[in-house]
């Protein structure tokens, strides 16, 4: 009998011990709950953030295509100026063509009836925009050996060089050269035909 009694109440106290271990685990489980909940916002708040300011970043695609906007621009922007040098060294070309400055017999001075072709000729050039070089070619007539007419198609080339740059045309932008009797413009033998050959003439260079 008294050791049923025991067994009794040794079961009695390991069931009021389960018990009282109810209430703790029970409160632990609803304050880990509760930091779990009090935790995820804060991390979906960083994760909020974060997107805000992946999304304020320039999108690669945007900036591709802006770069191509830009080359394309600048592409277009060349091609025009280009185009505009292009039709005004043309033009250049066509005037000067038209352009031809003549000398008498043997002589490499500038006459006087062809100033004012020297003086069209030096406001071309100074009106003209980009960069050129005009070449001033000295010519001569048949008379003479073509060493002495090198020399003297040399000599007349000379010449005008210094008049454009004394009317301000930039030294820099001229060049001489000389074909001697090598580049006539006519080839009949006759006083008429010498003359026109006894000549300076000009060329734009890129």
């Amino acid at each position: 009998m008294d050791k049923k009694l025991l067994l009794l109440a040794g079961l009695i106290v390991l069931f009021t011990g389960c018990g009282g271990q109810g209430p703790d685990l029970k409160e632990d489980a609803d304050k880990n709950k509760t930091e779990q909940n009090q935790t995820t916002p804060k991390e979906l708040n960083a994760t909020n953030v974060i997107v805000k300011q992946d999304n304020n970043k320039p999108d690669e695609a945007d900036l591709a295509d802006t770069t191509i906007i830009k080359v394309t621009e600048d592409s277009m922007n060349d091609e025009n100026l280009s185009q505009e040098e292009e039709k005004i060294n043309q033009n250049l070309a066509e005037s000067l063509s038209k352009n031809v400055v003549h000398f008498d017999f043997d002589k490499y001075n500038i006459r006087n009836d062809q100033i004012e072709i020297v003086q069209n000729i030096a406001n071309l050039i100074k009106d003209a925009k980009g960069n050129f070089t005009i070449r001033i070619e000295g010519n001569c007539d048949e008379w003479g050996s073509d060493e002495y007419n090198y020399a003297l198609g040399l000599k007349r080339a000379k010449t005008l060089k210094q008049a454009l740059i004394d009317l301000g045309v930039d030294a820099n932008k001229l060049t001489i050269i000389s074909y001697g009797e090598s580049n006539p413009v006519c080839n009949a033998h006759n006083k008429n035909c010498w003359a026109k050959n006894r000549r300076d003439n000009f060329t734009l260079l890129p």
